[in-house]
């Protein structure tokens, strides 16, 4: 007999753009995370955090950066 369970076929959606900026929102690198892409993410929240450390403007503006960068990077996604 035939197990169809091994035909199963895997639907990947690309991710959600608006989505990526929401959770780039709450932790920097995390929308990057998301959407596949591990260096751009931890880079992204290493840079934030810097910022943030630093000095308080410019950690505000890289943090904009870092949700702009996520919801593109969805934008782009191809495949995992």
């Amino acid at each position: 007999m035939r197990d169809f369970a091994d035909d199963a076929i895997v639907v990947r959606r690309p991710p959600s753009p608006g989505l990526a900026a929401v959770f780039s929102v709450f932790l920097p690198g995390l929308g990057q995370l998301y959407s596949g892409r591990l260096g751009a993410g931890a880079l992204w929240f290493l840079a934030t955090s810097f910022s943030y450390w630093a000095v308080l403007l410019p950690g505000f503006l890289v943090h904009a950066l870092c949700i702009w960068s996520s919801y593109q990077s969805a934008k782009r996604w191809t495949e995992y």
